[in-house]
Formats: structure tokens, C-alpha cells, sequence
């Protein structure tokens, strides 16, 4: 009996050394990466050396996380928040009734759920359905609060109403609440687990109360068409991928995995990390259905894994922090500095 309660003893011991240890890795900051300061002021800019790689090709809006964009001409970014008039990204969040985010990841038809904002009127629309109309300013004067979850950080909305529940319920399929953030506080910070590998990331980068990390996201035309090249059996759509800002005339594909900062009319923007990838790069945003090969993520994962603790994790396109905020149309000329 004795020489079992050693051996358990010890055991336990050992386990929670290892735990320890492997906890004690993982919070390790990273050797041999360059910390990016923040730029501070318009001089500060002037004294970088800009090179010119490309021009806007789309600028898009997502209201509702995990619905279909608006594409605007002209789109303003401040606080880490992108938006274009009085439409912000992403501050509506689908949720279950139990308060659980909901995302095209678990019903991929969501991407065709269009939204669109008139005065104080959010109209959502469906194929086939009657449009919704939601009174947003009576949503706030109801300031109904719930709380949700996104990812690692609790955050929270005003409920949208039970009209809204039942038309989303008719169009989903599933019993749905949509929250609208309006202007509650903002609870978020960098709480992403490893955050200690991305020192570039700040704590308000994360402001944008629903995104999965930071309020604006960069793709470049030239890596989707490379990425086509891979996939010749589809037809790739560049809002699958669900950029912010669409930038073309790139000199070379996967050239914005360099970029260090990236300036775009008067907005200077910081490359905080590459975007991570999930099965939302296999759902049409023209259909709504999931490709039945899981494409293009599995051609992703051939070529596009480079983070050793998630090695079935592709990554394309850039994650934006901001540093000077500012407006960008479509045509503004893109300028970058590189690691």
C-alpha cells in the first residue's frame, strides 16, 4: 500500500511538473522577433520609406459577423473599428438562445443573409423571404443586454427583438438572437491564448467587440489567383475569404506576409499577424454551401501551415492593427514598408 501512495505521489508530482513546464513554453516570449513600435504621428510616417504595391480594389463591410458584406466605395477605420457612413463592421452577432455565438462555420448559409442600413432602419434580406426591418434605435431604448462569447473573451449586445428571432429562425433553420452592439463599452483586449507570438499585437487591437481578432482584415488579388491556380476544379470568389480590403496589382502573390506597415489614404495600418484559416474558406458565398472536398483549405494546408503548434492551420491574408486613423476608397493607391 505504501509503495502505491509513493508511486501516485510521485506521479502526480511528475504530471504536474510537465504541465508546469509545457505552461512556462508556451507563455516563453519568442526568441528573434522584431517588436514594430507604434507610429505616433503623421511625421513619423514621413520619415518611412514607402514603396507603392498595389491599389484598393474593394473595400467591404460585414454588419452582422458571419453575414454577407456590403461593398462601399469609401470606408473609414478609427479605434480599430472599420466602418464606412453609419455602418459599423461587424456590430451584430448572431446567437443561440442559450447566448452561444453562431457563425457560417455551423450554418453556411448565414453568408447569404444581406444587411443593409437606412437612417436608423437595419434591413436584413433573404432569397425568397420578405425583408426585416429593425428599429435600431428602439433596440437600444430596450436595452435588453445579454451576454455571448466570442472565442476566448465575453462580450455583449442588445437583443434585436423576437421578430427578429423568428425570421432569422425562418430563413436559418435554427432558433436564433441577433445582438447589436450600438455603443456599450467594449470589453475585449488581446485575449487570443498565445498572444505572447504576436508581438506586434496591442491590447486594443482587439476593440472590434465581434471580430475573431482585430477590426480590419488585407487580402491581395494576386494570392487568391495563385490559390486558383491549385484549385482549377472551383471557382474561387474573393469575398469567400472575407477581406476587408481588397488590394490588386500586387507585385508578387503572398507578398502582404512581409508587409510591416500599410498605409492606405491618410490610415496607416500595422501587420499584426497572418490570418488564420477554418473551414469558413470552403463555404460560396454565392450559394451558401460547403465545397463537398473541403476546398480550398485542404490545398491551404499543403502549403500555407507555418506555426509548429498548429500545423494543420493554414494561413492567408493579413490581420490589421491600426495606428493612424483615416478614410481609403476604392483606387487609393497601397503603400508598405517590409520586415
Amino acid at each position: 500500500m505504501e509503495s502505491t501512495k509513493v508511486y501516485v505521489t510521485a506521479s502526480l508530482v511528475t504530471l504536474t511538473a510537465a504541465v508546469l513546464a509545457y505552461w512556462m513554453y508556451r507563455k516563453k516570449p519568442p526568441q528573434h522577433q522584431t517588436v514594430i513600435q507604434r507610429i505616433q504621428s503623421l511625421d513619423e510616417v514621413k520619415d518611412l520609406k514607402w514603396e507603392r504595391v498595389g491599389r484598393v480594389s474593394k473595400l467591404c463591410v460585414y454588419m452582422v459577423k458571419s453575414c454577407a458584406p456590403t461593398l462601399v466605395e469609401e470606408a473609414w477605420v478609427h479605434e480599430n473599428t472599420f466602418g464606412s457612413g453609419r455602418m459599423k463592421d461587424r456590430c451584430l452577432i448572431l446567437v443561440t438562445e442559450k447566448g452561444q455565438m453562431v457563425t457560417g462555420r455551423m450554418i453556411p448559409h448565414t453568408v447569404l443573409v444581406k444587411t443593409a442600413l437606412h437612417d436608423d432602419t437595419l434591413t436584413l434580406s433573404f432569397p425568397h423571404t420578405p425583408d426585416l426591418h429593425i428599429n435600431l434605435p428602439q433596440v437600444q431604448a430596450n436595452h435588453d443586454k445579454q451576454k455571448t462569447r466570442v472565442w476566448f473573451a465575453d462580450v455583449f449586445g442588445l437583443d434585436c427583438g423576437d421578430e427578429c428571432a423568428q425570421w432569422l429562425e425562418g430563413v436559418l433553420g435554427r432558433k436564433c438572437r441577433l445582438l447589436y452592439n450600438a455603443s456599450l463599452p467594449v470589453t475585449r483586449t488581446s485575449d487570443i491564448p498565445d498572444a505572447h507570438k504576436f508581438p506586434l499585437l496591442r491590447n486594443d487591437d482587439q476593440s472590434s467587440q465581434y471580430a475573431d481578432l482585430t477590426g480590419s482584415m488585407l487580402m491581395t488579388s494576386e494570392s487568391i489567383a495563385d490559390l486558383q491556380t491549385r484549385v482549377p476544379h472551383i471557382s474561387l470568389d474573393p469575398l469567400n475569404f472575407r477581406p476587408n480590403i481588397l488590394v490588386e496589382g500586387t507585385p508578387k502573390p503572398y507578398g502582404e506576409d512581409s508587409w510591416k506597415y500599410i498605409r492606405i489614404g491618410d490610415a496607416v495600418f500595422r501587420n499584426v499577424k497572418l490570418c488564420t484559416r477554418c473551414i469558413f474558406t470552403t463555404i460560396d458565398c454565392r450559394s451558401g454551401k460547403k465545397d463537398p472536398n473541403m476546398e480550398p483549405l485542404r490545398t491551404l494546408r499543403e502549403y500555407r501551415c507555418f506555426d509548429k503548434d498548429e500545423p494543420t492551420t493554414p494561413m492567408f491574408g493579413i490581420n490589421l492593427g491600426l495606428d493612424l486613423p483615416g478614410t481609403l476608397r476604392v483606387g487609393d493607391d497601397v503603400y508598405v514598408t517590409t520586415m
